[in-house]
């Protein structure tokens, strides 16, 4: 029988664009959905929906348990090692409050139809053993430290703000136990003491099987093929569905009778800044037009420097917060949260009474609705609909997917209506300013819960003095002999999840053998000098007076990226980079000869851009250039030209919107160090980069005391910060500019091309010749070898670690491919480092990334659980096998095929393939590069990567050939400075720029 007769289908298309297939079993209600995205890449996911009844984790636990081995496939890995073997980069998964998803990505469909029907075999049928739960969730160590990988995953959010507050919030507005109240990542209190395997085991019954389940695919695959998959599938599993599965989330929630605010304190090492959040319930999650419509709300309301929210609480001479955000998570209820961070611990109880005094009571007369903006913001909003067909299809798709298997009742009509939001879009903005006001009054003048999160730097030391009794308590508990039963019950468990290995017969029926000719997006890099030029694309690159290339790709948009070189700033210059690149949208500007507000600026770009914005770096590379990139329909090209003079040339410095500025980056900095991840970052950058380089200076939290004494120095003497800014201007100009066009050039009239849109580059004097701009590998890199920084962050309970050596290559060495795959090897998924350190409970993440455009190695081990144990294991794993040459020849064929996988990734979308020809000018490699580093990839050789990869990677912990930096909870600083005595014990405010 033909697979599609055991299936019916509905069809529909994503915003017009991408045809999505939905297949319903006859037999079960599995469901299998096909979106035909075109590229390379094959993306799937498999979604079940989960409710949990308490803090113990049990979703998120039993998340991490599937990727163990099934009953059928019982190796610790094995899934992850197929996906390598089948071009894809391991597999992944989240947890949230009402569903688990489990992604796959592959290039070409051939890998991602071999791993599939074993992937959902580790899904139904996992085995969910006493040593898996040990070592993945949580175990004592035989020192009496709690850990596990899901608990070091953990810890790092137990003390943040946005989760303590968070956590409150769902007290507040749920009832006790409620599935929408409890915390489904678990608890570390919970994680030690009450969620058990059992626990796990019954719930993976409960909620893991065909009637609950969804699979999710996009790409170019085979239906007949994927449905002839998926009856094997349901065949093999249909034995353990439930005859009778009730409906998960079948209840009702009481309303919030009553507005109510509470306090929360909230660990952090300044003081100075706290953040509040306003929760409401707002619409039924089958109202779909009511969701489109408070997200262009939200929008109107917090989006650009005219919007409502951002001129009453931020660009303020005294702000009440440094950002401003919505978000609505669907539920039985959507659950509606508006939040501000940012906010001076002085004013946390004024910035709830100002939004409903102020902002919400204007709100609710319709004089004072810009529906002009409105309707600008609309159109936008179709615009960017459009734009996700060709840059994040599949993401969508998926979403789409999740929120019909959780809030449709299987109703198809509801569906196609989640997919084609454009339409709905289009009908909303012939609505009045009424509409919007009622939609104001039946959602913003209901109820709420405010919580505010107040900061509290003595609660640091609390939290680690009670943190260290609690383990003390644990170890005298315990005693010597428990400790020792501890530590031999994790080496046990350790040795059961590993005892077994798939055989190689299995291994080798599940590879892909064969380099495929992808489905790559054409692109063409072009300049004037290029040779076969059709008329068009002549006519097209004749128009320029700087030098220009065109990426000409299947798109239906124009997108500019406007690059200016920033390498004749000085250090003082420099450092107002950052707020120079910020005020450049949020300023007064010239606009045919006229000063325009700040507002009518922020609503003319609304009206004409899809989108803009303004970052150092070409794709997050070459930082030395500042790159403005803007965004229209083709239709729309002499835009381009306007809005790039006006963003370079227009902008008028304003000294109340510089103050205003400097503020906001200021607050920002302030939120931003109670990261530790992000503050280990800033601190190897500190021992990586010269000095006076956008690397180290293009850095919030490096200015945060410069943006302090800015916003000061703009009230007391506008006229010199006015003259500085002017200085930065006019030395990024200096150089010239260069630009780089993705588009089909085909698509643009003709008669909208013309040299006259940029003549203001040549008749400005500040401009330099706009010849071809050149960049080297690892400029601006200067480590300060033998350096290691560590630094307390109160703000977060995990550790980091960050470790760089030089690397002596580029994109056209013969040593690169060799170390990458050796980087690779070692940093895959279910590889010796994933393993060890990971599969130990030691860290959540251990990866050795090589960064050839910045001529560097980096080790990083990512929310550590045990900082030192990890170091010390990562280091000895990665000299052994330096080394002794000792390698596992099929996890080398996976870490060849994964690392293909990434470089074909990284041209998975017609805009992602476009960004790709652009950094191919600056590694000055040949076209197509890609495919002919892919080629020698899959040639490589075990042997040709540790003979040539070896020693590259060696120099990682060779003495005297590295920096380091470690961000730790302060707790743990005398423990680390005791692993790491060559570190200079430094605080955060030492990191920032001396001012």
């Amino acid at each position: 029988m033909s697979a599609s007769k055991l299936w019916s289908c509905t069809e529909t298309v994503l915003n017009g664009g991408i045809k999505l297939f939905l297949y319903s079993s006859k037999n079960t209600k599995l469901r299998v959905a096909i979106g035909e995205v075109p590229g390379p890449m094959v993306h799937g996911a498999v979604s079940f929906v989960t409710e949990a009844d308490s803090d113990d984790g049990l979703p998120h636990t039993l998340e991490h348990l599937v990727f163990m081995g099934s009953k059928k496939y019982p190796f610790k890995g094995v899934l992850d090692v197929i996906a390598n073997r089948c071009l894809a980069d391991g597999t992944n998964a989240w947890t949230d409050t009402d569903h688990t998803a489990y992604t796959l990505s592959t290039v070409g469909s051939d890998g991602f139809l071999k791993v599939l029907p074993v992937y959902i075999n580790h899904l139904l049928t996992p085995m969910l053993t006493a040593s898996q739960f040990a070592t993945e969730v949580h175990h004592i160590t035989g020192e009496g430290n709690d850990a596990g990988v899901v608990y070091s995953e953990m810890q790092d959010h137990e003390s943040e703000m946005e989760s303590i507050m968070d956590r409150k919030t769902k007290e507040v507005i749920y009832p006790p136990h409620n599935p929408y109240a409890v915390d489904t990542g678990g608890r570390l209190k919970n994680l030690r003491e009450s969620c058990t395997l059992q626990k796990v085991q019954d719930y993976h019954k409960k909620f893991y099987h065909l009637s609950n389940m969804v699979v999710t695919v996009c790409g170019i695959v085979n239906h007949e093929q994927l449905l002839d998959i998926m009856n094997e599938v349901e065949n093999e599993h249909i034995a353990t569905n439930p005859d009778h599965f009730p409906k998960p989330f079948n209840f009702t929630l009481p309303e919030i009778k009553e507005s109510t605010v509470h306090k929360v304190e909230c660990p952090t090492d300044d003081a100075s800044r706290g953040a509040v959040e306003v929760a409401w319930f707002a619409h039924h999650p089958s109202d779909l037009d009511t969701h489109s419509s408070l997200h262009v709300l939200f929008d109107y309301m917090s989006n650009t420097s005219v919007s409502p929210l951002q001129k009453d609480f931020i660009l303020l001479e005294d702000p009440l917060a440094s950002s401003v955000s919505f978000h609505i998570a669907e539920g039985v209820k959507c659950d509606m949260r508006l939040n501000f961070t940012g906010v001076p611990v002085e004013k946390l109880e004024l910035v709830v009474p100002k939004f409903f005094d102020k902002t919400i009571c204007e709100h609710l007369e319709e004089a004072n609705w810009d529906m002009e903006r409105m309707g600008y913001l609309i159109d936008q909003s179709i615009l960017n609909e459009l734009v996700k067909l060709e840059t994040n299809a599949p993401k969508d798709i998926i979403s789409h997917m999740i929120g019909h298997q959780l809030f449709d009742n299987e109703d198809v009509e509801l569906l196609k209506k989640r997919t084609n939001e454009v339409d709905f879009l289009k009908k909303l903005k012939s609505e009045p300013a009424s509409y919007w006001v009622q939609l104001i009054k039946k959602y913003f003048t209901t109820p709420s819960a405010t919580v505010i999160g107040v900061p509290d730097e003595e609660l640091v030391d609390k939290i680690a003095k009670e943190e260290e009794e609690r383990i003390e308590a644990q170890c005298k508990k315990l005693g010597e002999k428990g400790l020792e039963e501890h530590g031999k019950l994790l080496e046990q468990a350790i040795k059961e999840n590993t005892a077994n290995h798939p055989s190689a017969e299995l291994l080798d029926q599940l590879i892909v053998k064969e380099l495929e000719a992808f489905d790559r997006f054409p692109v063409q890099s072009l300049t004037s000098e290029s040779p076969s030029l059709t008329a068009q694309q002549t006519n097209f690159l004749s128009q320029f007076p700087f030098h220009t290339n065109l990426h000409n790709c299947p798109t239906k948009f124009v997108e500019i990226f406007f690059l200016m070189d920033a390498s004749n700033l000085s250090v003082e210059d420099r450092t107002l980079l950052y707020l120079y690149t910020d005020l450049l949208f949020e300023s007064p500007a010239m606009i045919d000869g006229i000063l325009t507000s700040t507002d009518d600026v922020a609503k003319l770009f609304t009206k004409d851009l899809i989108d803009h914005s303004i970052q150092v770096g070409v794709s997050g590379l070459y930082d030395r250039f500042v790159n403005l990139r803007i965004k229209v329909g083709a239709d729309k090209y002499p835009l381009l030209a306007k809005w790039a003079q006006i963003f370079t040339q227009g902008i008028v410095f304003d000294a109340s919107r510089i103050q205003m500025c400097a503020q906001k980056l200021a607050g920002e900095a302030r939120d931003r160090k109670r990261d530790g991840c992000t503050v280990a970052s800033t601190a190897v950058a500190s021992l990586v980069y010269e000095k006076n380089t956008n690397c180290l200076l293009f850095d919030e939290l490096v200015l945060e005391k410069l943006h302090e004494k800015i916003s000061k120095e703009a009230v007391k003497n506008p006229d010199a910060v006015i003259e500085k800014l002017e200085r930065v201007r006019s030395a990024i100009f200096s150089n010239g500019v260069n630009a780089h066009f993705i588009a089909d050039v085909d698509g643009i009239d003709p008669k909208l091309m013309s040299q006259d849109q940029w003549n203001w580059v040549q008749s400005d004097p500040r401009f330099g010749p706009g010849t071809r701009f050149t960049a080297e590998a690892g400029e601006n890199v200067s480590l300060q070898l033998g350096k290691e920084l560590l630094v307390g962050v109160g703000g977060s309970e995990s550790s980091f670690i960050y470790q760089t050596t030089f690397l002596d290559a580029n994109w056209n060495s013969d040593v690169l491919i060799p170390t990458m795959i050796f980087g690779q090897y070692l940093s895959q998924c279910e590889g010796p480092l994933w393993r060890a350190i990971r599969g130990d409970g030691l860290a959540y993440g251990a990866n050795v990334f090589v960064k050839p455009d910045r001529k560097q190695i980096t080790l990083s081990l990512y929310r550590c659980a045990q900082p030192a144990v990890a170091y010390e294991r990562t280091r000895d794993i990665i000299r052994k096998i330096v080394e002794s040459g000792e390698i596992s020849e099929a996890e080398f064929e996976g870490a060849k095929r994964s690392t293909v996988f990434e470089m074909m990734k990284r041209e998975g979308t017609v805009s992602s393939a476009a960004k790709i020809s652009i950094l191919n000018n600056f590694r000055q490699t040949p076209h197509p590069y890609n495919i002919e580093l892919c080629r020698r990839i899959w040639n490589l050789t075990s042997d040709e990567m540790v003979k040539i990869g070896g020693p590259p990677m060696a120099r990682l912990f060779d003495d005297n050939c590295f920096v380091r930096s470690i961000a730790v909870h302060p707790s743990k600083i005398n423990e680390m400075k005791k692993a790491f005595p060559k570190c200079t014990k430094i605080k955060v405010s030492d990191l920032q720029f001396a001012c």
